[in-house]
């Protein structure tokens, strides 16, 4: 249980690096400082409220060469306050906020706002800067020049000074206008339209004085391709190590910020509900990082207090998404539905380019870029790991499955399974959910798991009790047991007896398709199985008596902690589950649902093979239901 422990403030979103006072509690991203080159160009991108905006005006203040008298004041209490660094307060700041272009209108409105924003931002500078630059009247400098940024360019040039310069939102532009639908898009220009008048008012001329800038530092979330950009040559931030872990948290960090607000915090259960963010580098190696806001949204909800939204782009991308679609790269309802049932989606960053960004749909890159999904490097797969996006998955696609698989009225039949004890319901939604997915899956890489099935499943169960779903997949069930929220202890119905548990623990495996090929075809250890091969063998395993499904050879690879390689190994299918177990059991052979229960319930035991459930009696003594399953 988290309690609140004194009036400390948390950032706000739209704080930079000098809001910070006193009694606001952050996390010091300095030390990252430290490590950085005399000169670099670097473009940075990361989901939307990971910190971008703070640490780029972190930085800001430390090479301002106006703030050097100050320094010890501001960074007094922070890691670089007693470390030589000589470029710190080096260098005149120019800061362009791209989100600050409204694309809203015809293309020459927006080339007139996109100007007014240039113009406004130089001005500032101007004013800044005015003693350094030399200069007397900096407020109408720029009113008679055609090209702005080549005038204040050479000032610098001239003054002997270089520049840091900043470029937040840098994709701004594009982004609102492909995925912001409070406007028609018929009073906006097209992506290619804007990508190029940013092109050639802003990048071009910026960038053809890149000799007085020595540090460049541009923002965003989703990758634009500027021509300009591409044209010149951007260092790797990722080589510097302490850039790893410059935007979000690391857990050492969070759980710092989180007890310097909180008394006696539940870390586990703040791990639990924030998952880590993980980005691709170059080595294939990177520290998983937790998500800034949302971080603060967890420690906020304890103070009654609203958080922002750090999911918002990602909700709006899902909105998009129409129910189907056979381009493989594009996202769509029926591939979050697989997504989940699998927990992984195929999906190669490094050699995808396509993007919503190029006018076509959502893509599963796009939904990476907006922090929905994380990437595995080495297997170039997206992986949920964020409970809060899995609720939003399940706000779009719960009435599909719910329609697809006919559970409207699962919640009432959970009450009964807990009211009675039996899985039997359980078993039959999970088989239908699963062998569906599965017959989807043939021909692909991933299958269909019963954790996913599970988690569909219980995406239906809502009641005046659990206003969201339980969520099954987060975090990974590394060792096969998942905890599964009970009905509520009191039933919203008269007289309703109160149930003895709040968590049922029940553990699930999954034996693959192609597992069970490869165990009945021992010599083609090498070869995938065709998809009829596959078609096949699944309508045989579902026809199977399960006495002899269960002395089905079974291929797998088995992993120790000491073996990273694996050794491939064939048992029967009945080993992996227990003659006595200790919790029920769940396994899925290729689609096939089988369970096991405790011997305490060998009534339920009998009543599921003769293919009936207990609740069938009408006159069941409820009063008696004591203990779990």
């Amino acid at each position: 249980m988290l309690t609140f422990q004194l009036r400390v403030l948390l950032p706000r979103g739209c704080d930079g690096f000098l809001d910070f006072l006193p009694n606001v509690s952050f996390v010091d991203k300095t030390p990252c400082i430290l490590e950085l080159p005399d000169k670099f160009r670097y473009i940075i991108l990361r989901p939307p409220q990971f910190g971008k905006s703070t640490f780029l005006s972190t930085l800001m203040v430390y090479y301002d060469i106006r703030a050097a008298d100050e320094f010890p004041e501001q960074f007094q209490s922070l890691a670089v306050s007693s470390q030589v660094f000589p470029y710190r307060n080096q260098h005149l700041c120019l800061w362009f906020a791209l989100s600050c272009v409204d694309t809203i209108g015809s293309l020459a409105e927006v080339e007139e706002d996109l100007d007014s924003t240039i113009t406004r931002t130089l001005t500032c500078f101007l004013i800044e800067y005015a003693k350094e630059l030399n200069i007397s009247n900096p407020y109408n400098y720029l009113n008679s020049s055609s090209d702005k940024f080549k005038l204040v360019l050479d000032l610098v040039q001239a003054s002997g000074h270089t520049l840091f310069v900043g470029v937040d939102d840098y994709d701004a532009p594009i982004t609102i206008r492909t995925i912001d639908h409070s406007e028609s898009f018929s009073q906006r220009p097209e992506p290619g339209e804007i990508e190029g008048l940013l092109d050639r008012d802003f990048w071009r001329p910026l960038l053809n004085r890149s000799d007085v800038i020595d540090k460049l530092f541009v923002m965003g979330t989703f990758p634009v391709k500027y021509k300009a950009l591409q044209e010149i040559s951007f260092s790797d931030p990722q080589k510097v190590p302490s850039f790893r872990t410059f935007c979000g948290f690391t857990e050492e960090e969070a759980f710092d910020l989180t007890r310097s607000v909180l008394k006696d915090p539940d870390l586990d259960e703040l791990r639990r509900r924030c998952g880590k963010f993980s980005f691709p580098l170059d080595d294939g190696l990177d520290e998983p990082v937790f998500h800034p806001r949302q971080i603060m949204n967890q420690i906020l909800e304890t103070q009654r207090h609203a958080g922002g939204k750090p999911f918002h782009i990602v909700s709006t991308l899902l909105a998009m998404l129409p129910n189907h679609s056979d381009n493989p790269q594009e996202a769509s309802l029926d591939g979050l539905i697989e997504l989940v049932g699998a927990g992984v989606i195929d999906c190669d960053l490094e050699s995808s380019s396509s993007s919503i960004l190029d006018g076509g749909g959502v893509t599963w890159r796009d939904l990476y870029y907006a922090g929905a999904l994380v990437y595995d490097h080495q297997s170039k797969v997206l992986r949920l790991n964020n409970s809060a996006v899995l609720e939003l998955i399940h706000s779009s696609v719960d009435s599909i499955v719910s329609e697809r698989y006919g559970l409207h009225k699962f919640s009432n039949t959970w009450y009964i399974c807990n009211l009675h004890k039996t899985l039997q319901p359980v078993v039959e939604a999970i088989s239908t959910i699963l062998q569906d997915l599965v017959q989807s899956s043939f021909g692909g890489k991933h299958e269909p798991n019963l954790p996913g099935a599970l988690e569909l499943l219980m995406g239906n169960y809502k009641s005046s009790f659990h206003k969201s779903s339980p969520k099954i997949l987060l975090p990974p069930p590394s060792s096969g047991r998942v905890q599964v929220p009970a009905y509520p202890r009191r039933a919203p119905y008269p007289r309703a007896p109160e149930f003895p548990t709040n968590t049922h623990i029940w553990e699930l495996k999954t034996l693959t398709l192609r597992g069970m090929w490869l165990g009945a075809n021992p010599n083609d250890i090498d070869d995938d199985p065709t998809l009829q091969a596959l078609e096949e063998l699944y309508e045989d395993l579902l026809c199977l008596d399960e006495e002899e499904l269960l002395r089905r050879p079974y291929n797998y690879t088995a992993c120790s902690p000491a073996d990273e390689g694996g050794a491939m190994e064939t048992v029967e299918v009945g080993s992996f589950l227990d003659d006595d177990p200790v919790v029920p059991q769940f396994l899925s052979v290729g689609g096939r649902v089988l369970l096991r229960v405790p011997f305490m319930d060998e009534e339920i035991v009998a009543d599921l093979r003769k293919g009936r459930t207990p609740f069938e009696d009408s006159e069941s003594n409820d009063s008696e239901s004591d203990g779990d399953w």
